[in-house]
C-alpha cells in the first residue's frame, strides 16, 4: 500500500460524503424557488464546502490518521477499527441534543476510506 492509495482514499471519502450531504440538503426543502434563492443557495454552498473541507481535514489530521496508523500497525485492518470512533460519536450524540450530521459524515468517511484503501485494483 503506497501513500498515493491513502491520499486518494481520503480525497474520495471527503468528496463523496460532501456531495452526498449537499444533495441530501437540496432534496430536503432547500431547493430554490426564485433567482434570489439561487444566489443564496450558491453562497451557502460555497460556505458549506469551505467549512466542511476545513472540518474534515482537521478531523483526519487529529483523529483519522492516528486511527489509521494504529489499525494498520496493530490490527488486521478490519472495518470495525476504522468506524469505531465515529460510531462512538454517533451513539453518544443520540443521548443528548447534538446534531448528528458530523458524526454520520465521519462514520461514512471512515467506511469509504477503508474501502478505497484496501480495494483490489
Amino acid at each position: 500500500m503506497s501513500s498515493s492509495n491513502w491520499d486518494s482514499a481520503v480525497i474520495k471519502s471527503i468528496g463523496y460524503v460532501g456531495v452526498g450531504i449537499a444533495v441530501w440538503f437540496l432534496f430536503n426543502g432547500f431547493a430554490p424557488s426564485s433567482l434570489n434563492d439561487v444566489f443564496g443557495l450558491v453562497v451557502t454552498f460555497l460556505l458549506y464546502i469551505g467549512v466542511y473541507i476545513l472540518i474534515s481535514i482537521i478531523g483526519w489530521l487529529v483523529i483519522g490518521f492516528p486511527v489509521h496508523w494504529f489499525a494498520k500497525n496493530y490490527t488486521n485492518g478490519s472495518y470495525v477499527f476504522y468506524i469505531a470512533i465515529p460510531l462512538i460519536v454517533v451513539i453518544g450524540g443520540l443521548f443528548n441534543n447534538t446534531p448528528q450530521i458530523l458524526g454520520v459524515a465521519a462514520l461514512i468517511q471512515a467506511f469509504l476510506f477503508r474501502y478505497y484503501l484496501y480495494k483490489k485494483a
